[in-house]
């Protein structure tokens, strides 16, 4: 009987420590792989952060300008502030957060009230409550783009809000798009071939990050849905993204209405 206990007590030992062996290996394997893609994000961040600032979004700095009478004519196609109401989930408020803050940059450009916008995104940075955007906030305007990127960047790695992250940017990303669909003609030559160049550019590195970020994120693969259409942009030139984002206008707006 006692011979029978040892026996048992050693086989148990032994699958026990199989399965250690079996979990540990699988743990290293995981921490190879989860390494690997923190590797792949850093560079594909860092590449992003080279890129100039988007002609959406330097208006400040007089890249885009409207004539007075061009100013009378309001656009119509810009998210009203009270769509932050309707942002329920954490991924919600993300997407409208930048899609609001791109929107409040057109209002400006066209002398719109913005305190609206203003208040909406401020009780959204409330309701999200993550010190990757209060350390964003302490940065200055007028650091570099690339800094400023990867401090929101590494911050929301320390805050374990990586897809978070990345669901903001594509979502700002694909609302700077659809304005610009929204009046090509006017938005367009202000862009010289390498700002267009750049808004594809932008847009791959975006839509790479996100596919990566898929298989540890299920449900990221909602937003991969959304932008998975728009993955033909590779223009070169002001020419080639004309033409390609005529051609995907519906698509663009098709995928904007997705992420609202």
């Amino acid at each position: 009987m006692a011979a029978s206990l040892v026996l048992l007590c050693a086989c148990g030992n032994n699958q026990n420590k199989k399965k250690s062996e079996t979990k540990t290996a699988e743990n290293i394997e995981e921490q190879y792989i989860k390494e690997d893609l923190k590797i792949k994000l850093d560079s594909l961040v860092k590449e992003m952060g080279r890129l100039s600032t988007p002609v959406m979004v330097n208006i400040q700095n007089g890249t885009l300008t409207l004539t007075d009478k061009e100013k009378q004519h309001k656009p119509s196609y810009l998210l009203p502030a009270s769509k932050a109401d309707e942002a329920i989930t954490l991924v919600e408020k993300y997407r409208i957060f930048t899609m609001l803050s791109c929107d409040m940059n057109i209002a400006n450009l066209y002398g719109m009230p913005v305190d609206d916008y203003k208040q909406a995104i401020a009780k959204l940075l409330v309701d999200i409550n993550n010190p990757a955007f209060n350390a964003i906030a302490e940065t200055k305007s007028q650091d570099p783009l690339d800094s400023r990127i990867m401090k929101f960047y590494e911050e929301s790695v320390k805050a374990g809000t990586l897809n978070l992250f990345w669901e903001a940017i594509a979502a700002g990303t694909v609302e700077q798009l659809y304005i610009l669909t929204q009046n090509i003609d006017k938005f367009l030559p202000c862009f010289d071939d390498q700002a267009a160049s750049e808004i594809s550019y932008r847009f791959i590195l975006v839509h790479e990050c996100v596919m990566s970020l898929v298989p540890y994120h299920p449900e990221m693969e909602q937003i991969h849905t959304v932008l998975a259409p728009l993955e033909v942009i590779n223009a070169t030139n002001v020419a080639e993204l004309r033409d390609q984002l005529l051609e995907l206008k519906g698509a663009i707006k098709n995928a904007r209405e997705q992420l609202i």
